[in-house]
């Protein structure tokens, strides 16, 4: 599911986002401690050049890809987050998702890696 929302115009598919009430739009998550999604659509400036307003589609649940910022093992595991990418962390309690068990036909998923994570 997804929904577009206002956001920071550097952003790019398959980051980790979550709603800044500061700047009154998405911009990179660095912790699990927020609601997040991830980003869908390139932003695009929905204003005027005098005035941008730049928006995009982010995911709110269910299966995306997001980028890894650490080396990801085999079996997978619990999300976490740091600087809009995803890390496996099994010590947490709770997590906002998981990170998928590698494909039999996938590629190591290393740092900066496209990987599958499911959002609940």
């Amino acid at each position: 599911m997804y929904v577009t929302v206002k956001c920071n115009q550097s952003l790019t598919v398959g980051q980790v986002v979550a709603y800044s009430s500061s700047s009154d739009q998405w911009e990179i998550a660095s912790s699990i401690s927020e609601e997040i999604s991830v980003v869908k659509s390139t932003p695009e400036n929905n204003g005027t050049d005098d005035n941008p307003e730049y928006v995009c589609k982010i995911t709110i649940s269910g299966p995306v890809f997001c980028y890894a910022s650490r080396d990801i093992p085999t079996q997978g595991g619990q999300l976490n987050i740091e600087n809009g990418k995803v890390f496996v962390d099994n010590s947490l309690t709770e997590s906002p998702g998981f990170i998928a068990p590698k494909d039999i036909n996938e590629n190591d998923r290393v740092s900066d890696s496209l990987v599958r994570v499911v959002l609940r």
